[in-house]
């Protein structure tokens, strides 16, 4: 278990809601605790630069901010229809979702605009920091 792993499962604990966990194996025994009823903030990993204002020409590539299998709708709505070029995205709206350890997370968009290209197909592994799609921010 490197420190990559740890803090994607500390992010996961805090997602999920739960107080602690306690993960071992053959050598190795991990325990997170959460203080009960505090905020917790979790991090999000952006290709959003926070000094440059968006322009309608620019596009913000979201990146993969965990390991996992990128899923391009939710797994409970088969007949949903699925992340593609040219769909309206909200900021902070799940656009799609990143299945890692048998826990479902969203992505969400940085920004609110339009799908301008989606750069993994649904069921690709993908690593951390992996350009997932691009947004085209609205003006």
């Amino acid at each position: 278990m490197n420190s990559a792993d740890i803090l994607q499962i500390s992010q996961q604990l805090r997602q999920s809601g739960m107080q602690a966990i306690d993960i071992r194996d053959a050598s190795t025994r991990l325990r997170l605790v959460t203080r009960a009823g505090a905020p917790v903030a979790v991090a999000v990993s952006q290709s959003v630069n926070s000094s440059k204002c968006a322009t309608s020409d620019e596009k913000t590539v979201v990146r993969s901010n965990a390991l996992g299998i990128a899923r391009l709708r939710h797994p409970a709505q088969a007949g949903g229809t699925a992340l593609v070029a040219g769909t309206k995205v909200e900021a902070g709206a799940p656009a799609m979702y990143l299945e890692s350890r048998g826990i479902l997370k969203s992505i969400e968009s940085p920004v609110s605009g339009e799908i301008a290209q989606v750069l993994v197909v649904d069921g690709d592994k993908v690593d951390f920091g992996k350009p997932l799609f691009t947004v085209k921010a609205q003006a």
